[in-house]
């Protein structure tokens, strides 16, 4: 991997992208592995998803379980890499958070069922703002990145408001990310193709 580019890693659920962009490191160099899948009250499903994740992780890598602040974790560190996985969980975490300021999490169809085009205007600034101040952080350090995302253009028009305003700003983000990366792999069935 190029020493101070942005890699995206893409793909399915279950595709093998997160094996696979931690492989783009190697297990002796220092490397923050910044998890995104901040869970308040994470079930047993969601436990053992993180387990299996946390013992591929080398001895040598640290962990930063975080979600906000991505752009200042690289600013005060000079590592050897930086593995954002993934990109969704930080986009529901942001936007749940956003969301549950003005309304309960039992309410939260009815809140967005009666929201504006404003109101959703301003949670999707808020994200892109957001990743922004990432991708902004990674090219003014000269950091190695590599950001990991699942793709979500394949499947069905969701049902509910909900995933869809989800599902829009998700594809916004991956290809936010995308445009900006210097190298980018699609991920299906543990088979990585490079595609720009």
């Amino acid at each position: 991997m190029e020493k101070k580019g942005l890699t995206f890693v893409i793909g399915g659920a279950k595709s093998g992208k997160s094996e696979f962009a931690e492989n783009l490191y190697s297990r002796d160099q220092h490397v923050c592995y910044i998890a995104t899948g901040v869970v308040k009250n994470p079930d047993g499903e969601m436990q053992l998803r993180i387990r299996r994740h946390q013992a591929r992780r080398s001895a040598n890598w640290e962990t930063a379980e975080q979600y906000r602040g991505i752009e200042q974790l690289i600013a005060q560190r000079h590592l050897d890499g930086y593995l954002l996985d993934d990109a969704i969980m930080l986009v529901t975490n942001l936007f749940y958070d956003c969301v549950l300021k003005q309304t309960t999490a039992d309410k939260i169809d009815e809140y967005l069922e009666a929201t504006t085009a404003d109101d959703l205007a301003a949670i999707r600034q808020l994200i892109m703002d957001n990743w922004q101040k990432i991708l902004q952080a990674q090219r003014a350090n000269q950091q190695s990145m590599v950001i990991v995302s699942d793709e979500v253009g394949l499947g069905v028009v969701p049902a509910t408001k909900q995933t869809r305003i989800l599902r829009d700003l998700y594809g916004e983000v991956n290809q936010l990310i995308a445009k900006q990366a210097d190298s980018v792999y699609f991920v299906v069935s543990g088979i990585a193709q490079k595609i720009k």
